[in-house]
């Protein structure tokens, strides 16, 4: 890990909220672009107020159709919000959320958003490497590996829960190293206390000293 971890507060009770780390931490608002932390959505959500409209810009939060939230998202997008870039990026590569499939336009998005050292994007683009993309990312497993491990270090708790996985197993072009391994996993659920796979790889360690 590089640092301290990139934090915002919430911008309602100002506590500060490891933004990259995961989404379950957060309540996103495709109006304006805002977030809050999740325990904050909760106390508004079952108070007498409830969360019909955002927080931030008083927005109505009624459900709306694919096409508007699409529309949504590419403004903020466009207002270079990453979260954003980033979810109209995969949308665009996979045809899905009311995108239409425009394999060559998502990626751009993704790497707007990675430009930002914005993690879900490095991830993102992690997995089009190691798997390819068309004509579009030659698969290559080294530049794969490179952004996986700069999204872990910055902090995204899948990523770490990912090289703690690989290193393991000692697959993906990552050696075994059961050390490397327990800490990864360390840091994946030091971050995000539901991760799963990192708690399992906890567990087994511990089962095996």
């Amino acid at each position: 890990i590089h640092g301290a971890l990139y934090s915002d507060p919430c911008l309602i009770c100002l506590e500060d909220i490891h933004v990259h780390a995961t989404l379950s931490e957060m309540e996103l608002f495709f109006c304006c672009g805002g977030f809050i932390c999740r325990s904050c959505a909760w106390n508004i959500e079952e108070s007498e107020l409830g969360l019909d409209k955002c927080p931030l810009c008083r927005e109505s939060l009624a459900v709306t159709s694919e096409a508007d939230d699409a529309a949504k998202l590419i403004a903020l997008a466009k207002r270079g919000v990453s979260w954003a870039q980033t979810d109209v990026g995969r949308s665009m590569i996979h045809g899905e959320g009311g995108f239409q499939k425009q394999a060559k336009a998502g990626l751009e998005w993704l790497n707007k958003a990675a430009a930002q050292d914005y993690p879900l994007a490095l991830s993102g683009l992690s997995d089009l490497h190691r798997e390819g993309l068309k004509s579009l990312v030659r698969k290559s497993q080294e530049k794969a590996n490179k952004l996986l491990l700069k999204a872990a270090n910055l902090g995204y708790a899948k990523a770490n829960s990912l090289l703690a996985t690989y290193h393991t197993s000692g697959t993906k072009g990552f050696e075994e190293n059961t050390d490397e391994a327990y800490f990864r996993a360390s840091v994946a659920l030091a971050l995000d206390n539901e991760n799963g796979q990192a708690a399992f790889i906890l567990g087994t360690n511990h089962h095996i000293e």
